[in-house]
């Protein structure tokens, strides 16, 4: 009898501790990767840049500049007046300490006229260059931040794994804070791109989709450590994108400081 009332308690026990187990063990779907994103999307930004061109400038428009002027008005509506056009673009940015440095790639912004950084709440914020490496592709851009953001912390560059997840966060065709998943496929690759002009070397590939408005985003290890800026993808291929590395962005930093 007293065997099969210690057996009784026993049996409770075990089955006490398994119910605290199913009560404070995290939910499945809870992931490394929702965690990550839930933490450090909001050091992520979208920028929104503007371009004005002077066309009263081109010889051309002595020439045409009457049926130039009725051609643009009517295909470009509001971003045209009086002989200036006003480009328009999206990019992204990484914020990278409470004092409101951004980093990004070069192309996004070193054209622009007006810079826009997008909060994830919304706050839109104007923006001014501070400094950019063309060689690179990378630029340090400023805004004054409302309100503090989580810590960007850097990855170590040596540490990275071939075939370790990333999570590429950005502003993809303009499609604000998506998310994408890939691995480390590659490091120390070279690309010929249209965005750099020239040969960016040094790179971080990945399989994680990017396109057009993911560059300057944030790609980030499952620790959320800062990896590197996503630069480029090769249009003509499947899942085969590139990213400036932390190092490039670290040293960047330094001599700007």
């Amino acid at each position: 009898m007293k065997i099969a009332k210690n057996l009784v308690i026993v049996l409770c026990l075990v089955g006490l501790i398994f119910f605290i187990g199913a009560c404070v063990s995290p939910a499945p779907r809870e992931t490394f990767v929702v965690k990550v994103v839930r933490n450090y999307a909001p050091i992520v930004v979208n920028i929104r840049t503007e371009r004005i061109v002077d066309l009263k400038d081109s010889p051309e428009w002595g020439l045409y500049g009457e049926q130039l002027d009725n051609f643009f008005r009517e295909h470009f509506g509001e971003d045209y007046s009086e002989g200036t056009l006003k480009y328009k673009s999206v990019g992204s940015g990484v914020i990278i300490d409470g004092g409101g440095l951004i980093v990004t790639n070069a192309h996004v912004v070193q054209m622009a006229t007006t810079i826009y950084v997008v909060l994830k709440d919304g706050t839109i914020l104007d923006a001014k260059v501070l400094g950019i490496n063309q060689f690179d592709d990378l630029a340090i851009i400023k805004t004054d931040l409302p309100r503090p953001v989580k810590q960007t912390r850097f990855a170590n560059v040596n540490d990275l794994m071939i075939g370790e997840t990333v999570i590429a966060i950005g502003n993809p065709l303009g499609l604000e804070n998506s998310v994408s998943v890939g691995v480390i496929s590659g490091r120390d690759r070279e690309l010929q791109s249209q965005q750099c002009g020239y040969v960016c070397s040094g790179l971080l590939q990945t399989d994680a989709p990017i396109n057009p408005g993911n560059s300057g985003g944030a790609l980030l290890n499952l620790e959320g450590e800062l990896i590197g800026v996503n630069l480029a993808v090769v249009q003509q291929a499947q899942n085969i994108g590139f990213a400036v590395p932390v190092d490039k962005i670290i040293r960047m930093l330094e001599d700007y400081k």
